[in-house]
């Protein structure tokens, strides 16, 4: 494997049971991830869990928890939310093999962020979208995965994918991927300036906001990228908030 590719971060959102917590650090700990998130879970039983969790443990031990999937996801270069829930919004859906390998065809190490929604319900619209991409395993229709084997298959796509993938090119200050913080202040000025013009329909914005992530995320934006967009949103912003008549450029 090579060793400048950097093992997934796992999120899981509103767990409910510590079998499935246990589970997926057991998971983990077979596939070199080290990084175990949990956002806003449901109290449950440490000792359960970290029973499931077999040589996992350590994990159970370094996890930290966070009260929003924004703050867990911050951090993170590329992010990936599974779903299987069908949604009214037509979100394109990798299989897990073509999400790995989409991730580690990027210039450069990434950190990759894996989002498991909650037991029941899932990952809700908001959250998918807050993602880079979206994900799906191929099972019947009658078939089930709980949490713990969910994680296991993206897992060990990922580590049979990165003993293969070549080394990341180094870091430089112009290379760097932007980070999924960085990205999203751009997102949130876009967002405000849309609402200032007031987009119609407004029950549409969601969506139509992450068509325009999907334009960006087909090829990751730079930290430099990311500057030179934050900028120019900031400018406009600068003028909607004066009352300035826009100037556009004439075609």
């Amino acid at each position: 494997m090579s060793a400048s590719w950097q093992p997934p971060v796992i999120i899981l959102v509103r767990p409910q049971l510590a079998e499935n917590v246990g589970a997926a650090a057991r998971a983990m700990v077979n596939f070199g991830a080290r990084d175990l998130r949990l956002v806003n879970p449901s109290p449950f039983d440490q000792a359960h869990a970290a029973r499931m969790a077999c040589d996992g443990r350590g994990i159970l031990e370094r996890l930290r928890v966070f009260p929003t999937l924004r703050s867990a996801l911050a951090d993170c270069t590329v992010t990936i939310a599974t779903s299987r829930r069908q949604r009214r919004v037509k979100i394109p859906s990798l299989e897990p093999k073509a999400a790995v390998l989409r991730c580690l065809s990027l210039p450069g190490p990434v950190q990759i962020g894996l989002v498991f929604g909650a037991e029941r319900e899932g990952l809700s619209n908001e959250e998918v979208f807050l993602c880079d991409a979206t994900s799906t395993i191929p099972a019947t229709d009658k078939g089930s995965l709980n949490l713990g084997q969910s994680v296991l298959v993206y897992l060990y796509e990922w580590f049979l994918a990165a003993r293969l993938a070549p080394a990341g090119k180094s870091e430089t200050a112009g290379n760097r991927l932007a980070s999924h913080s960085e990205k999203q202040r751009c997102y949130d000025l876009l967002q405000d300036l849309l609402v200032l013009s007031d987009y119609q329909p407004r029950s549409r914005l969601p969506e139509f906001l992450r068509r325009v992530k999907y334009l960006f995320e087909e090829r990751p934006l730079t930290v430099r990228e990311q500057k030179i967009l934050l900028k120019a949103l900031r400018y406009l912003e600068k003028s909607a908030v004066a009352g300035k008549p826009s100037r556009l450029h004439p075609h």
